[in-house]
């Protein structure tokens, strides 16, 4: 899948998104779970999510070239469907380069992130284990949010929860911020919550028809 954008200055910043590729030093226990497993690693040689192309136009084609960006999208859930981010900013520095070693985008550090208060979050939860899913950074099945935009409670800051299937759990999918609550509820599901915050927000793809 390819969306092209166009803009008319280089000075013009696309807002971008999230859904997540983490390896971290000093992570919950869950997510260093994740990683002595191996669950983590880089899937950006056979992932099977869209990427898109910005297209850079100056204000006079005759005389200056136009040039173009690619930016990787990852897929997420949000009310039981499919929905497409770009990450750009995260509040931890290794999140931000493992994630930029995942999707070849420079993804910067921003420390500030993680201060901006609970009011102004979207909550994401990502499985740390479970079903497997192709496309998925963290290899397991992809991420959920709450809201995109237009919605009640959208933000493009993303507070990152782990989600862990419990022992004596069968793991499936699920498509939803209430799906996730429930099984919580029921005791399938762990949960750690991080104070990792992402500036990820959802792309809405428009419709040429």
């Amino acid at each position: 899948m390819e969306i092209t954008l166009n803009v008319l200055k280089i000075g013009c910043l696309l807002p971008a998104v999230f859904i997540i590729t983490i390896s971290i030093l000093g992570t919950p226990p869950l997510l260093h779970e994740a990683i002595s497993q191996g669950q983590i690693k880089n899937n950006n040689s056979n992932s099977t999510s869209p990427s898109s192309s910005i297209q850079v136009e100056p204000s006079n084609k005759n005389t200056a070239p136009s040039n173009s960006l690619s930016i990787k999208l990852s897929e997420g859930y949000v009310n039981g469907k499919i929905a497409f981010f770009i990450a750009t900013d995260v509040s931890d520095n290794q999140v931000a380069k493992s994630i930029t070693k995942n999707t070849g985008f420079k993804i910067n550090f921003a420390p500030n992130l993680a201060l901006t208060p609970d009011s102004a979050r979207q909550q994401g939860y990502d499985f740390i284990n479970g079903i497997k899913t192709s496309g998925s950074p963290m290899g397991f099945q992809l991420g959920i949010a709450s809201a995109l935009p237009g919605e009640k409670g959208y933000s493009p800051l993303y507070q990152i929860n782990f989600v862990k299937w419990n022992a004596n759990a069968t793991a499936r999918i699920l498509k939803s911020v209430a799906e996730v609550m429930t099984a919580e509820k029921n005791g399938e599901l762990s949960m750690t919550k991080t104070n990792i915050v992402i500036n990820s927000p959802a792309v809405v793809v428009m419709s040429n028809k």
